[in-house]
């Protein structure tokens, strides 16, 4: 029987080669891969960190396609993770008599941040064609000393065709758990379900196509002070209203979602914020990825 899914794995260890960038630690990483995954030249920013671009070689996902995304980060790493590309969701394969409905396809992510580590994992959207099927798990460690900054854009289906989701669905399930010596604790939890019921009611989407969500997990001993500060300027920024943005402040860190009809603005907003992250951290400013789209400006 000829298999016609994806099942593809990626490894990545992330580790300080002390003093190797002048005066300054740079992280480096080793790695193991399978198609359809492909990496892409790794650079390095004035602090050291490892900026690693990640590219899906197969041009998207169908029906049954399994996908395990490992990534460990040894003591004293600093790494910006993204990915060349937009992630494509087809809804044409994984429909049988067994699966009438169609079969989901399933991307796995599993995170490790050891002691003074801080990861930045900013992948491009994921698009979920018409009656696209697709369910992704994220488990995150981190230590109490470590950070943990994740974007995740969904836009359901290509609404300049015309294109709604139909009926697709999206899955995601995001688990972060902070280790200590004598036990893990939870540190945030996140579960969210889009398809076209949410996508047309009014109290869900109200036919906006573009969901985000920006989650910012500080170290254990951050000063509160700040965390707020940081939100009291990403208001000043943004009028939350005409933005479509909501913004907490978690017990460690700060939740953003983005509800709206262009991926370029979420894309927007999503940088301004993590410049904001950047500066109250005392880390050097971002640059916008050559990877990422082209946009008219990035300014406010």
């Amino acid at each position: 029987m000829i298999k016609t899914s994806w099942e593809g794995n990626c490894f990545l260890n992330f580790f300080n080669n002390k003093a190797s960038l002048g005066n300054v630690d740079k992280t480096i990483f080793k790695s193991k891969s399978t198609s359809p995954y492909k990496l892409l030249k790794s650079t390095h920013d004035q602090e050291g960190r490892c900026i690693l671009p990640v590219l899906h070689t197969a041009g998207g996902l169908v029906g049954g396609d399994l996908l395990e995304f490992e990534v460990n980060l040894e003591k004293n790493s600093k790494v910006l993770l993204t990915t060349s590309s937009a992630q494509k969701v087809y809804g044409s394969v994984g429909i049988s008599k067994i699966n009438p409905k169609g079969t989901f396809s399933k991307q796995k992510t599993l995170i490790k941040i050891l002691d003074n580590s801080h990861l930045e994992y900013l992948p491009q959207e994921t698009i979920i064609f018409a009656n696209g099927l697709y369910e992704q798990k994220f488990k995150v460690s981190i230590s109490e000393t470590s950070s943990f900054l994740f974007t995740d854009l969904i836009r359901l289906g290509r609404s300049s065709s015309g294109e709604s989701i139909e009926s697709g669905v999206f899955r995601s399930k995001l688990e972060i758990m902070r280790n200590n010596d004598l036990h893990d604790d939870w540190e945030y939890v996140d579960q969210i379900e889009l398809s076209k019921a949410s996508y047309v009611s009014k109290s869900g989407m109200d036919y906006m196509p573009v969901f985000g969500s920006l989650i910012w997990i500080c170290k254990k001993d951050f000063s509160k002070p700040k965390i707020n500060n940081l939100v009291g300027n990403i208001k000043k920024i943004f009028n939350e209203t005409d933005n479509n943005l909501s913004i907490g402040i978690l017990e460690n860190g700060i939740s953003v979602r983005f509800l709206g009809s262009s991926s370029q603005e979420a894309r927007k907003c999503f940088f301004c914020i993590w410049k904001q992250i950047r500066s109250v951290c005392g880390f050097c400013e971002p640059k916008y990825q050559g990877v990422w789209p082209l946009q008219d400006s990035m300014n406010y």
